[in-house]
């Protein structure tokens, strides 16, 4: 708790948590989806997040905000805990907002990113 608070007090750590997607090791990318799905689920954590993903758009040069994710999850079909980690954490970006408008974009996003196509092909029912 006292760790998850000096993280979340700190301007800069989740954007730098953001960042350590970029990492090979699946099992780095499903812990800092783990983490980041976490500060979500608290009180102004989903702004947190959303702005680091912005910020993740900016530095990596995405051209919309969660490419890189996406591309990550297409591309790792051996690791099963980062899918799950990547769908969890997907799941709870989306439906952890009251505003049924924003969380609609938010889902949209997504399915521009090629999400639902993605499921589909895969047999997984989608969101």
């Amino acid at each position: 708790q006292y760790g998850f608070n000096l993280v979340m007090s700190h301007p800069h750590a989740v954007n730098e948590i953001a960042l350590s997607l970029n990492n090979k090791n699946p099992r780095m990318k499903a812990l800092v989806l783990e983490l980041l799905a976490a500060v979500c689920l608290v009180r102004g954590g989903h702004e947190i997040i959303l702005a680091a993903f912005d910020n993740f758009k900016e530095v990596c040069k995405e051209k919309h905000r969660f490419e890189r994710l996406m591309e990550y999850f297409r591309n790792e079909d051996s690791s099963i805990d980062f899918m799950v980690a990547c769908m969890q954490f997907i799941n709870i970006v989306v439906h952890s907002v009251e505003d049924m408008n924003f969380r609609v974009h938010l889902q949209y996003e997504f399915t521009k990113l090629g999400l639902e196509e993605f499921l589909q092909v895969r047999g997984v029912k989608g969101q």
